[in-house]
């Protein structure tokens, strides 16, 4: 494992003047600016030991903690920074609750005792009690004594704290980030060399920065503070916003800050509504204004937004809410699009979680290749048409190696900066060849590039190269043109398969109980009108007797898949209620086979020894298995035990499944064991040379007829059931 060097922190200290120096100087103060020319120069132990001092997570740090082997002098370099004011004590009452807060109970207790308090919590109080008392006696407490004199804080914190802000362009990152990728724990693109700043300028940076501290502060504020704060915001005491970053910031305080105060303070709530541009409070605050019965300003209000939108999922609810509210249409969106998904799909419950791959499944049983794309086709497409623009133009260029989004994604401005570029290459995109064209060279001289907006996979290329070939030209370019202008809003919410049968079409999978969010409507809505041929599928749960079935059973050298190892597989495909085609293998475990396995089973060590071995077989597992239901008597024992041979080849094994002892005790109750060979002995079911791989497949193909017949039955009455209401 990697060490780090004596000094690192130092090092990633300096590293952070640095950039400072190369990139946001003008966005310091003239203060902050003598503060870093001052720190330089600091002896070598005083720096260290600022650092030190600094980096801590508490503002108030013990000398007797700070005992660190490459600080030669700690006494020396303690006077030093003393003297220049770099560290200070708890001297004053705000300072000096400050400290208290950090200390333990004992710390407290003994506290109270050194300054001989009267009327003290016991001593089995909580700290709670006992840190509100001694913040009540501030005034009794002596800043000197024994207990508080070792403790001392630095006001560099606070530069520090603004300093990593704008090297980070957000809250949250600290020097230890260094740490982690001079480890490797953190990957970063160490060959970029430092770019932008991520403001234009200080006023810029600070107001972006009053407002993060805000918002972050937000959710520790006790519920005095939060009503003040809103007070204060609402009263206009808060400077304007300067800025995107602290425009969305302040629009975000404004909404959480309405919601945190909406009961009991209704005009103030309200009033931080208007005040937010945030699309969740102007839905909030219309809908506000139908409730109040101010039919006419919420009607101007929409219309308004239909006009100038902003924000395509707040034109969704506007659109939306304007159809239900003021015209005779009475149905939503969603439930127009419902409306024509047409009859839903039958897939059996083991695809419950893997809907998607159900479908593909269906599909290809009936000769049709769908392909389970969602988010990764659009985002593969987008970033590999424009990915000089996206990843190497220094229009574009990163702030630093930790960062790894486009500045111009993150604020959203793709298109407005490339716009000239953007349009170049989609007038270029003339036909299918010259998009696969462009498509194919780009993912080969840049596949493996790390980003952070797409996944490299060569599944997902395969469905874009196909997706290429057939899809209509124009609509590409026109929703490539659509995401370049907001990429934030279209992300995501993409449909789950893809046809690529006489053209393209998408399919967004519906299954009982999924919700469409509205993000995903939007995103159709965009495929729509680029003029893509998009639809909704909805599934039911219901047994499909023409379903490829694989029940699977499997012996072994004993019960840990973890280290234990295949001796035996036996599968047998199902199509309605039939025996189709079976396949069986002894596996040469590579290990000895313990005694009482072979007791149990039968199986030696002599019959393995000429078997394949797992590696040799694999394939033709894969091959036997794929596009059919996984079933097995106590399914997870022999699922998890091919799944992990299989990823010990490093592939990956992945089946909807069933289990034929959990399926027994609903369909098939009040058996006082199910266990396979009490289960078959109940129910009259032949099973002869029990726990032999093929002999307990060739018996739970029967269970699992006579459990699927008990499941199609009761789908039947659930429809009848459904009929009669």
């Amino acid at each position: 494992m990697k060490t780090l060097p004596e000094k690192y922190y130092l090092t990633h200290f300096y590293e952070l003047l640095d950039y400072l120096a190369q990139t946001s100087w003008d966005l310091l103060s003239e203060d902050q600016r003598a503060k870093i020319n001052a720190f330089k120069s600091l002896s070598q132990d005083a720096q260290c030991l600022l650092v030190r001092v600094v980096n801590r997570k508490r503002d108030f740090v013990c000398a007797d903690e700070l005992v660190y082997e490459e600080i030669k002098d700690f006494n020396q370099a303690y006077l030093e920074l003393k003297r220049f004011d770099w560290l200070c004590h708890a001297d004053s009452r705000l300072a000096l609750a400050s400290l208290v807060s950090e200390l333990n109970k004992t710390q407290l207790i003994a506290l109270a005792k050194a300054h001989a308090l009267s009327d003290t919590p016991v001593k089995s109080a909580k700290k709670a009690l006992w840190l509100d008392y001694i913040l009540a006696q501030l005034d009794n407490l002596e800043p000197s004594s024994e207990i508080l004199q070792p403790y001392f804080s630095s006001p560099f914190k606070s530069d520090l704290a603004y300093f990593l802000f704008l090297f980070f362009g957000r809250l949250g990152g600290g020097l230890p980030q260094f740490s982690m990728r001079d480890l490797g724990v953190m990957h970063t693109q160490n060959d970029r060399e430092q770019g932008n700043a991520h403001f234009e300028h200080q006023e810029e940076a600070l107001s972006a920065y009053l407002y993060c501290n805000l918002c972050f502060d937000l959710k520790e504020l006790a519920p005095e503070s939060v009503l003040k704060l809103a007070k204060c915001v609402s009263a206009g005491e808060y400077p304007k916003p300067v800025g995107q970053l602290a425009q969305i910031k302040y629009d975000h305080l404004c909404h959480k800050l309405a919601n945190m105060v909406a009961d009991g303070h209704a005009a103030l709530s309200e009033s931080l509504l208007t005040l937010s541009a945030h699309p969740k409070a102007q839905e909030k605050y219309i809908r506000l204004l139908y409730s109040k019965g101010d039919h006419q300003r919420c009607k101007n209000l929409i219309e308004q937004l239909l006009d100038a939108p902003g924000d395509e999922k707040l034109l969704f609810f506007a659109e939306d809410f304007y159809r239900l509210k003021f015209t005779q249409t009475r149905t939503s969106l969603l439930t127009d699009m419902l409306r024509d998904s047409g009859e839903p799909l039958a897939l059996d419950e083991a695809y419950v979680g893997y809907v998607e791959q159900g479908l593909v499944e269906l599909f290809g049983r009936s000769g049709t290749t769908a392909y389970h794309c969602e988010n990764r086709l659009w985002r593969s497409l987008f970033c590999l048409s424009f990915w000089y623009e996206l990843f190497e133009d220094p229009r574009n260029a990163f702030s630093n190696e930790f960062e790894r989004t486009p500045k111009c994604i993150k604020d959203n401005s793709f298109y407005q900066v490339f716009e000239s570029e953007i349009e170049q290459r989609l007038n270029a995109f003339c036909d299918n060849a010259q998009l696969l064209n462009w498509l194919v060279k780009q993912a080969s001289e840049k596949f493996g590039s790390h980003n952070r907006l797409m996944y490299w996979h060569p599944d997902g290329l395969a469905q874009l190269f196909e997706f290429a070939k057939y899809a209509p030209i124009d609509a590409v370019c026109k929703h490539l043109r659509a995401m370049s202008k907001d990429f934030n809003g279209l992300k995501d919410g993409y449909p789950d398969l893809m046809i690529c049968q006489n053209g393209v079409k998408f399919i967004e999978v519906k299954a009982p109980g999924d919700s469409l969010r509205r993000n995903q409507l939007i995103t159709i809505k965009k495929l729509v009108e680029s003029g893509f041929d998009v639809a909704i599928q909805t599934v039911q749960w219901q047994v499909q007797p023409a379903q490829p079935y694989v029940i699977v059973d499997i012996e072994t050298t004993g019960g840990k898949k973890e280290h234990d190892k295949i001796t035996e597989i036996a599968m047998i495909k199902v199509v309605n209620g039939q025996i189709v085609e079976k396949w069986h293998s002894l596996i040469n475990p590579q290990r000895r086979i313990p005694r009482y396995i072979t007791e149990l089973t039968g199986i030696d060590n002599e019959m393995v020894n000429g078997a394949p071995i797992f590696s040799e077989v694999i394939d033709d597992i894969d091959a036997f298995s794929k596009d059919a239901i996984f079933v097995a008597h106590n399914v997870n024992f022999d699922f998890g035990f091919i799944k992990a041979e299989f990823a010990r080849l490093e592939r990956y094994f992945k089946r909807a499944k069933l289990c034929t002892v959990q399926l027994g005790r609903k369909w098939i109750p009040g058996h006082a064991s199910y266990s396979l060979g009490k289960i078959c002995q109940d129910l009259n079911i032949p099973l002869q040379g029990h726990h032999r791989a093929l002999n307990d497949a060739m018996a739970t193909v029967e269970l699992f007829n006579l459990i699927n017949e008990k499941r199609l039955m009761g789908g039947d009455k659930e429809k009848e059931q459904d009929a009669e209401r």
